[in-house]
């Protein structure tokens, strides 16, 4: 929260020379200015004491610019009250004039009605304030933290205030003529070529196609972030620069960098609603880079690209594409030993050290800034021509009071030296800062540093201040007051110094920041599992086997557990198994834990079809383990067993599915619950009972939504909506929720893609044509961005529907054409097969192209397994197989002349039919049959066949249908 303590100049004065009312008037006008502008400005007046107004930002709502907004409401107060303060001047001769104090912080909420916020934040308001100059606006350092870059400030000296022990360090706006203190910057020498060499590339690579990378290489502290740094101030016409700085762990690091990647992209991958799969999150990110490129051509720098992780690596391979149309260039900036990625770049830059005689001019101009240093050839040869060595050594020796004898051979020992002059508390609070990823907000840094022994709270402001002053700790460009390390060599030392016992502490304070934010931000169970890992292997080297170490350890394991379950909510298998396999080498001791990595384990063998792995994995697993102590994970482990056991036999084994019941209902866990739906509602599709399994699927729905993440959340919403299409529900009725469904996943575009589909065929039976043809327009969009073949080939299949209650026959059968090449390629013989005896039906009443009808041609269109069946569609045995056998049977025997042979395959699948409920799957092989029995000049079939037809479609109330059967009739 940001406190504004605001009071009139000389007011005891002011109001003995003015009369009562004039001076009430006066101040009438000013409570009103502050009060209007507080409003304005998203804060609000708390209260007036005498001529004094306070007004706080950040109760409501928390902004990240409320600090900003306070000063912002202070200069527009200063500039009305200016009006008024003329009119006194010229008309009672009285100069009227008020200043402001502004203070960040945690304040106390009481529960009064009055003067609610209370602590010292308000006192230090009101100290600044009584400091400040008339007309003038003070702030404490929190407050400049927030506001510098934004702001002009300009320090002012320590203010000595009652009641704190230390001067209050504080900086006042600046008038607009002194513009911006920016912060002492080290003159660019002797790199006019280098820089002309990386510029040229940039626009070189800006005029390729796809999103060529450069690499700019060298040793830390060489140049490199300056050189980038003066190419985007050279290029800033014609391009944007967007830097995201990679972790030191972010090779340990799954999908969390990536969200980062789109923050520096200027946008967002939501992380809310719906599951998202790695090749999604990719999508949304060649989307967001396309839309600011559209704007500006981007220049999107991976700095420190050695610390790269691997999902931002295999994102940044895949904009190697000629055909991603996009004017952006791709730059890698880092210690580069090795290629950093796959392709190669289009250029590499390396920059050298600093010769001899431009590192000598380099340590002169430093010393002319910092005050008297030893000879510049002295700070040269010790610097070995790098600038970061120069610079460090010379802030080391302004620290040495005389010393000439302290040589720096390397970065980490001059960064080092130079730390050696901080105070304790500076250093401990810098390595905090390491700790926290080089990267934090100041109020998280003192939530940390307040929780350790002893604890840092009492000076954390001038220690803050300190580091700032000293240029180690910086606020990030482009950020609302988000503080860096000044450089990852920095961060590396200071950490290498954290004591142990602290550096547990920290990690494992960071671990729970991250984990308060997870159901915000689910991705953030990997940062708090990264830092648990941390914390532990601190306590294990301290004190191994001690009650510190072994409480660490299980924390850790269960930070893993759910960042392997997120992955696998994610889709991303593999980051499951490498996360989950991190476990056993913890030793927890935990055995319901371990039933949890066990479920995992096995959820993903099973969906890669390694069915005796599973089923020994899971042997092995209630072998060892009492499934009666973790009985969430008992449900999972039966149905991965029923899963591997469908592979091997090709039919569900229900029973186990039946045991999984009892045990999700005596467990109580909804994410439980709702996978033993899935996979009862699926069964009751792959029956043809699309009633029962909608019912079944809107409860799984209801319980996913509850869990924080869910295995087979993506299949739930998939044949959720399938339902909804083949079920009874009237389909303005199931158009309502699939679009309430449709627009909750806008967010998670794989699941939005299959929602869309069987909303399409909806929206046809309302005959809005429009709104079908969109809908999978939409979803082609999203699924060929992703490369999601078996989505692609489905919702040709949907576009084979629509085409064919439409009469379309050329239309249905070039989509039909499609989905066949589509599923031979991925290996799908189950949906080749539905495509293609579909396709042959045409030959009984026009063109190729039709298909039969509805059925599906899966149980759903995004990647699911092993939660789609024994076959990953409707199984060879299915219904819907069935029904289009006897078409394309009825179809052939028409082209050979035999109708009384046809009407009898007809006649088959209709009795087929009877045998599934849901009238919106039966509808559409009910008109094939109709225009496969007006063939066969059969009136007394074609008369049964439109009163199954018409009978459904009044239920549905599918208006498109009742049409057709009109028109053929």
């Amino acid at each position: 929260m940001t406190v504004l303590f605001g009071d009139v100049a000389g007011s005891t004065e002011l109001a003995r020379g003015l009369s009562p009312e004039v001076w009430q008037s006066t101040l009438a006008t000013y409570f009103a200015d502050v009060s209007r502008a507080a409003t304005e400005h998203g804060g609000r007046v708390e209260k007036f004491i005498g001529d004094a107004v306070v007004a706080v930002f950040g109760v409501e709502a928390t902004h990240e610019d409320d600090a900003v907004r306070a000063v912002d409401c202070a200069r527009v107060s200063l500039e009305r009250i200016a009006r008024q303060a003329a009119d006194l001047r010229r008309t009672r001769g009285v100069d009227f004039s008020v200043r402001f104090g502004i203070a960040s912080g945690q304040v106390a909420l009481s529960e009064r009605d009055s003067s609610f916020a209370i602590g010292e934040v308000m006192n230090r308001a009101a100290r600044l304030q009584a400091a400040a100059p008339a007309d003038g606006i003070v702030m404490d350092v929190r407050t400049w933290l927030l506001v510098r870059g934004t702001v002009p400030t300009r320090p002012v000296e320590p203010i000595a205030a009652k009641g704190f022990s230390r001067p209050l360090r504080a900086w006042r706006i600046a008038d607009a003529a002194e513009g911006h203190a920016g912060e002492a910057r080290t003159p660019l020498v002797d790199r006019r070529s280098e820089l002309d060499e990386l510029v040229t590339a940039l626009r070189a690579g800006l005029r390729r196609p796809g999103v060529p990378a450069v690499v700019l290489a060298g040793e830390p502290g060489v140049g490199k972030s300056r050189l980038v740094a003066e190419a985007a101030r050279r290029m800033a016409p014609d391009a944007r620069f967007l830097t995201l700085r990679c972790r030191r762990d972010g090779r340990r690091l799954g999908y969390w960098p990536l969200y980062q990647l789109a923050e520096a992209l200027g946008g967002d991958v939501p992380r809310g609603q719906g599951p998202q799969g790695k090749e999604e999150i990719f999508w949304t990110l060649r989307e967001l880079l396309r839309e600011a490129a559209d704007r500006r051509p981007v220049v999107l720098v991976l700095d420190d690209c050695q610390w790269m992780s691997p999902a931002v690596r295999e994102f940044a391979d895949g904009l190697d594409d000629p055909d991603l149309d996009v004017r952006a260039v791709l730059m890698l900036s880092g210690r580069v030993d090795e290629p950093p990625l796959a392709r190669g770049p289009v250029a590499t830059l390396r920059v050298p050290p600093l010769g001899p005689a431009d590192a000598q001019e380099l340590a002169v101009t430093v010393a002319a800034r910092l005050g008297p240093l030893p000879p510049g050839d002295d700070l040269a040869r010790r610097s070995a021509g790098n600038p970061l060595y120069l610079e460090q050594l010379a802030y080391l020796q302004v620290d040495a009071e005389g010393r000439t004898d302290l040589i720096a051979p390397s970065a980490e020992a001059a960064v080092g030296a130079r730390l050696d002059h901080l105070g304790v508390d500076a250093q401990r609070l810098l390595a905090i800062a390491s700790a926290l990823g080089g990267s934090c907000v100041a109020g998280d840094l003192e939530r940390v540093a307040a929780a350790l022994d002893p604890p840092l709270d009492q000076t954390f402001d001038e220690t803050l201040a300190q580091l700032l002053g000293d240029g180690l700790l910086v606020t990030r460009a482009g950020s609302a007051g988000e503080l860096e390390v000044e450089s990852p060599v920095v961060a590396e030392v200071a950490y290498g110094r954290l004591p142990l016992a602290d550096r547990a502490h920290v990690h494992a304070q960071v671990a729970d920041l991250a984990e308060a934010r997870v159901d915000r931000h689910p991705s953030e169970i990997e940062l708090c599992a990264l830092n648990a890992g941390r914390a532990h292997a601190a306590w294990l080297e301290l004190r191994p086997g001690g009650p510190e170490e072994r409480h660490a350890a299980a924390r850790a394991a269960r930070a893993l557990c759910a960042a392997a379950q997120f992955a696998v909510s994610r889709g991303d298998l593999s980051m499951a198994l490498q996360t989950a396999s991190q476990v056993a080498g913890l030793d927890a001791g935990l055995p319901g834990l371990e039933l949890e990595i066990a479920a995992v384990e096995t959820y993903a063998t099973a969906a890669a079809g390694r069915a005796d792995e599973t089923l020994a994995r899971i042997a092995e697993a209630r072998k060892r383990w009492d499934t009666g102590g973790n009985l969430a994970a008992a449900v999972q482990l039966t149905l991965n067993e029923a899963v591997a056991r469908s592979t091997m036999t090709g039919r569900w084994h229900r029973s186990l599915i039946g045991q999984a019941r009892e045990l999700a209902y005596r467990a109580d866990d909804p994410a439980a619950y709702a996978r033993v739906l899935l996979l009862e509602g699926i069964g009751h599709m792959e029956d043809g009972d699309y009633v029962t399994a909608e019912g079944v699927l809107h409860e799984a729905f209801g319980h996913a939504r509850r869990a924080r993440w869910c295995f087979g959340a993506t299949e739930i919403y998939g044949n959720l909506a399938l339902c909804l299409a083949y079920g009874d529900t009237p389909a303005p009725a199931a158009t309502a929720i699939c679009a309430q469904l449709h627009a909750e996943l806008k967010d998670a575009h794989t699941v939005r893609a299959a929602v869309g589909c069987p909303a399409a065929l909806l929206a046809d039976m309302t005959c809005d044509s429009a709104a079908a043809t969109n809908l999978l327009d939409e979803g082609r969009s999203i699924l060929a961005g992703i490369g999601h073949q078996p989505g692609l080939a489905g919702l040709d299949m949907f576009r084979a529907t629509l085409a064919e209650r439409h009469g379309d026959h050329d239309g249905a059968g070039q989509a039909l054409d499609r989905a066949i090449r589509r599923f031979d390629a991925i290996g799908f013989s189950a949906g080749a097969q539905s495509a293609r005896l579909w396709h042959a039906t045409f030959g009984g009443y026009g063109p190729p192209g039709a298909r039969n009808g509805d059925g599906p041609p899966g149980a759903q269109i995004a990647d699911g397994p092993p939660d789609t069946g024994p076959s990953g569609a409707q199984s060879a045995g299915s219904w819907d197989i069935e029904v289009l056998t006897e078409q394309a049977a009825a179809a052939a025997a028409l082209r050979e002349g035999r109708p009384d042979a046809a009407a009898g395959h007809v006649a088959r699948a209709g009795a087929r039919l009877d045998g599934v409920h849901g009238a919106g799957a039966r509808i559409t092989p009910l008109l094939v049959s109709l225009r496969l029995a007006a063939r066969c000049r059969d009136r007394g079939l074609v008369e049964r066949v439109a009163g199954l037809a018409r009978a459904d479609a009044e239920v549905k109330r599918d208006v498109r249908a009742l049409r057709t059967i009109d028109a053929l009739v």
